[in-house]
């Protein structure tokens, strides 16, 4: 599948779609798969996270809310710097983004640039399917152990919250990315004129 849009027109609107949910529901994968049919840059949110807040999680420790606030604000910045033009001006990022706060502060990074436009998709999956798929992946830092205390803090999304999509990928992975590109290009089909959507 291809898109046709005009990356290169600095009057039209820029996107960051964020794929988010906890440990393990596959945010990385979909990301990048979705990123490449878009023809949208891509990048890991994870990359951003401090060294000790690898450390936490690698021994499966929670972070907190103030573990969180400087990589939230990190990802917020990175927002604001993108290029207005040329092909690197739509973003794909993972980011778990468990809680409405944080979801709110990545919002905010879009009005403060005003022509960003920002989306969610929320990855929705069992808590036994998260930690089998956690048990079989290799050299992440994140454990199964960090399933449970991530699905306690998770928000999901509020009636308000409508720029937030949720996909079950309960299924085969083909099909979960095969699903959440489909959403994804009918928002920009329907929201973007400078898209042309193919489905």
């Amino acid at each position: 599948m291809s898109s046709e849009n005009s990356t290169n027109s600095s009057s039209a609107p820029r996107w960051i779609w964020f794929i988010t949910g906890p440990t393990a529901c596959g945010k990385s994968t979909i990301a990048a798969s979705l990123a490449s049919s878009l023809n949208f840059k891509f990048l890991e949110g994870d990359s951003f996270h401090p060294a000790a807040s690898v450390e936490k999680m690698s021994h499966n420790q929670p972070l907190t809310d103030v573990d969180r606030e400087g990589w939230l604000q990190a990802l917020r910045e990175h927002e604001s710097a993108m290029p207005k033009d040329g092909e690197s001006r739509h973003l794909i990022m993972t980011c778990s983004a468990l809680k409405r706060h944080y979801r709110d502060i990545l919002r905010r990074g879009g009005q403060e640039a005003g022509d960003l436009r920002i989306r969610f998709v929320m990855l929705d999956a069992k808590p036994e399917t998260l930690k089998k798929r956690a048990e079989q992946r290799k050299g992440h830092f994140a454990g199964k152990g960090l399933v449970d205390s991530q699905l306690e803090a998770l928000e999901r999304p509020e009636e308000d919250e409508e720029d937030v999509i949720v996909v079950n990928v309960e299924g085969e992975l083909e099909d979960s990315k095969r699903e959440v590109e489909t959403r994804v290009r009918e928002i920009l089909g329907r929201e973007d004129g400078s898209f042309l959507q193919v489905l």
